[in-house]
């Protein structure tokens, strides 16, 4: 005979309905456990016949966190949002007993706020089990009653029974929930840095934007920004881009400077580790402006996860909810890094293309003015080069003019040496003009001016797209000497790398054009130059031999201005001569003891510097007799002079190029460039002195 519900003690009956809920959530999977919760707190309301039962959580300051799954008719958001809420006296209770129960609202007398709370609810009767502590919050399973009810003596536990098995097939729904979601988020960063690939910069910053966006929508975030720190040192934390939902409201911190206006939270970034704010209760006292920026916003959860990119660039990626708790993923975190070093990898190629680009319109300028320039460059040449210019009558100088007389007229490779300020590129002219190719263009190469990264793509030109900027052909500078001469001036400082292919183009006179296989014959006499020691740079591995053997068929040294003294007199009129009709003044004299005060000077500049020295000279002289004018260092006029440590016995040429050097900059208060600067003092360029006293080992002494 069966038996009627009615006829089966309730205790018999709830155990049946336990056995009933524990077999239904066994075997349930995904969307299954979702279904068989639903029935199973259903079931259970109707066995203690009350209209509501569900799961929830209330904060350590007494508010209800949201219910993950209610039935009844209290709905969630409704609990939530009644006032007052059930305040920390009942929390405090609920945590020293781990239960709560109450059968009318006058139970309640003891705890005010709560009882006013449930009044407003609607709740007369309830029942509230702790399944757990987390320090911030708690969470538990509760039933709730309209109405006065008189409960069970064991439905604490009872209900804790219930809510053990409830439990474990809500954290296994959890965790497969969760496990799902990490899956999208890893297909979605992987397909973000895909998105990334051949992407051209003007579209960086966008997409960026854009991918944030799906970032935020697969983690359930409500807005997302991108950090960097601006140098090394990480003293500056700048936002640099940002995505929320409400785009009426935003942005909130795009361009803002973290370091400045949250400088705990720069301090806490500054450690490289994730930060994880799940309430904003847990802020300490020194982030208030942290505090007050998320109240204002209505922020009340986020993540913040670092990256390290390969250049050293560090930042983070943040997301938060606005106005809603927010459920974080810890695995989620180190994805995010992975995205962030996606991110400051294509700002920074984007900052690369973009100076690409800028570099070869500069480039492309030059091409411009270079081919306008190449047909009238026979003509300015011929009048612009006039062999009077190489004035002297010493041997040693009488010398590199003879060799340069019997080397001229032929195709032969020529490597003049010698020190900055020597007329290296006058006797290369000299040559040219006295060669069968005086009819074409000489075309100039200065290989220490320009950057290593550009002087190929300037030797042997570039077809489009050879790389990043090369959006149209670029002829060569041997292509533009086609049957004239091409010199090479500073040949010492070619990047090792081209000089296979230099020694290519002398020997075979072949060579391609970057990005292009085609190999192109070239019919151009090479000239080089250089005032490095090519035997030490071979020596030091920064120069091939076999390039220096094939450059030096005819070697001409050019003699430094100090080993031809008695042409001192000669250059000084020269210049005078040349010089005063220009600067509107005769001179008819100059004192003994002013040209033996400029034939005893050693002229590390050698004939540059005196060329710009008489030019100084005449300024400031009213004429029409020349004077110095303290134009010439004084140390270096008096020979017998006993500080004079540049002309002790044995000194060599470098010991007094350096003294002198030293003795400059020291009167110049170690001021390289500028007016009144070494360089200006000694007739240089800057970066001529920069690279001697680099030469020389000469540093400013510490202070």
């Amino acid at each position: 005979m069966t038996e009627r519900p009615s006829q089966i003690p309730d205790r018999v009956r709830f155990d049946r309905l336990l056995q009933e809920m524990t077999a239904r959530l066994v075997g349930a999977k995904g969307l299954e456990i979702d279904a068989a919760m639903d029935d199973c707190l259903s079931r259970l309301g109707e066995h203690f016949g009350v209209d509501g039962v569900g799961f929830g959580g209330m904060s350590e300051s007494g508010e209800i966190v949201p219910s993950t799954l209610f039935r009844g008719q209290v709905a969630p958001s409704d609990a939530t949002s009644v006032s007052p809420p059930p305040g920390p006296d009942m929390v405090a209770r609920i945590r020293r007993e781990g239960s709560l129960v109450f059968s009318r609202p006058e139970d309640l007398d003891d705890l005010p706020q709560f009882q006013e709370h449930s009044r407003h609810a609607g709740v007369s009767a309830s029942v509230l089990w702790v399944h757990r502590d987390l320090g911030s919050h708690f969470e538990g399973l509760s039933l709730t009653s309209p109405n006065p009810k008189t409960w069970p003596e064991d439905i604490v536990e009872r209900l804790g029974s219930a809510g053990e098995v409830l439990y474990n097939a809500l954290y296994r729904r959890r965790a497969e929930v969760e496990v799902e979601r990490l899956r999208s988020f890893e297909r979605l960063a992987a397909g973000v840095a895909s998105s990334f690939v051949h992407l051209p910069p003007e579209r960086v910053d966008e997409e960026i934007d854009n991918a944030l966006g799906r970032i935020c929508e697969c983690a359930d975030a409500d807005l997302g920004i991108f950090l960097q720190w601006k140098d090394p040192e990480m003293s500056t934390l700048r936002v640099s881009h940002e995505w929320n939902m409400d785009s009426i409201d935003g942005p909130y911190f795009r361009a803002a400077v973290l370091s400045d206006e949250y400088p705990w939270l720069a301090t806490r970034l500054r450690e490289a580790s994730p930060l994880l704010i799940a309430n904003l209760d847990d802020l300490p006292p020194e982030a208030e402006k942290v505090r007050a920026t998320c109240e204002r916003i209505g922020i009340q959860s986020s993540v913040w996860a670092p990256f390290v990119a390969a250049y050293g660039l560090m930042g983070y990626v943040a997301l938060s909810t606005i106005n809603r708790p927010g459920s974080w993923l810890e695995a989620m975190v180190p994805q995010l890094g992975l995205v962030g070093n996606v991110f400051a990898s294509a700002i920074q190629r984007q900052r690369t293309d973009i100076e690409l680009r800028q570099a070869y319109d500069q480039i492309r300028r030059l091409k411009d003015q270079l081919e306008t320039e190449n047909i009238t460059l026979r003509e300015e040449i011929k009048t612009t080069f006039e062999d009077d210019e190489i004035v002297g009558t010493h041997h040693a100088f009488r010398t590199v003019l003879h060799q340069s007389e019997q080397v001229g007229p032929t195709d032969s490779t020529v490597l003049i040496l010698g020190e900055t300020g020597t007329g290296k590129g006058l006797i290369a002219r000299s040559i040219h003009q006295k060669s069968s190719r005086s009819s074409r263009p000489m075309v100039t190469v200065n290989c220490a001016a320009l950057p290593a990264s550009l002087i190929e793509s300037e030797l042997f030109g570039h077809e489009k797209g050879a790389f990043t900027g090369a959006v149209e052909r670029k002829i060569g500078r041997f292509e533009l000497a086609e049957g004239g001469t091409i010199f090479l001036d500073e040949i010492g400082d070619l990047p090792l790398e081209l000089q296979a292919k230099l020694l290519r183009v002398l020997q075979d006179h072949e060579f391609e054009r970057l990005g292009s296989s085609k190999t192109l014959t070239v019919d151009t006499r090479v000239l080089a130059a250089t005032s490095r020691d090519l035997d030490t740079l071979i020596e030091q591995g920064l120069f091939r031999a076999d390039l220096y053997y094939r450059l030096g068929v005819f070697p001409i040294r050019m003699p430094p201005l100090r080993e031809r003294r008695s042409d001192i007199p000669l250059l000084v009129w020269f210049y005078i001569t040349k010089l005063q009709g220009r600067l509107g003044k005769t001179f008819e004299t100059v004192s003994t003891s002013v040209m033996d005060a400029m034939t005893s000077y050693e002229w590390p500049g050698n004939v540059r510097e005196l060329r710009n020295v008489v030019e100084r000279a005449m300024i400031v002289s009213p004429g029409p007799r020349f004077e110095l004018a303290g134009t010439l260092p004084r140390r270096r006029t008096e020979k017998n002079d006993s500080t004079q440590t540049d002309e002790r016995p044995g000194a060599n040429l470098e010991d007094v190029e350096r003294t002198h050097i030293v003795r400059v900059l020291e009167e110049c208060g170690w001021r390289v460039s500028g007016k009144a600067g070494a360089a200006e003092r000694l007739g240089l360029k800057r970066s001529t002195l920069q690279s001697r006293m680099k030469k020389l080992g000469i540093r400013r002494p510490a202070s």
